[in-house]
């Protein structure tokens, strides 16, 4: 068996059906494949380690923590937004201090806010509970808002539904 897991984790690099179909059968089998992805993910190109990062997301294994916070300082963006991500999802002991390293990382790197990486690691501070989200105050005062009631009807002819035999009142100019 542990040569077929093998297999299937270097099948996690190749094409995308070849991908799915192994991504689908290490989910099926389990925890029993945890060790053999964590062994293989060096050898896993960016495609493979993605897979490999939402193989540990379904099979929901807290033995996956290292090797996702390990994920963290990847080359590829990506990889580093969707192990960040897990890490949370996973709710991993320890992961605080390396994601807020990551999101350090990234700061550094000049990453603008509004791509998908820094906002990926936000939301796993969030869920963390390493961040709580900032409002800014005008948003604030939006949602506090609550306009007047309308009390009075609206002068002038009301407009009648165009499937009815009265017609749309139209404007003076």
């Amino acid at each position: 068996m542990t040569s077929h897991i093998k297999r299937l984790v270097q099948q996690l690099d190749g094409e995308a059906g070849e991908s799915y179909d192994a991504r689908a059968e290490l989910i099926w089998i389990g925890a029993d494949t945890i060790p053999a992805v964590i062994d293989g993910l060096p050898s896993l190109g960016g495609f493979g380690q993605l897979t490999a990062i939402k193989v540990f997301e379904e099979v929901g294994d807290p033995r996956c923590g290292p090797a996702l916070i390990g994920l963290l300082d990847s080359d590829n963006p990506t990889v580093r937004e969707w192990a960040a991500i897990a890490l949370a999802s996973l709710e991993i002991d320890g992961a605080v201090e390396p994601v807020r390293h990551a999101y350090r990382a990234c700061l550094e790197r000049a990453t603008p806010p509004d791509w998908s990486e820094p906002e990926g690691i936000r939301w796993a501070l969030t869920e963390l509970g390493a961040r709580i989200p900032v409002v800014p105050p005008l948003t604030t005062r939006l949602r506090a808002y609550e306009p007047p009631l309308r009390t009075t009807p609206l002068a002038g002819p009301q407009p009648t539904s165009p499937r009815s035999s009265t017609t749309w009142p139209t404007t003076p100019r």
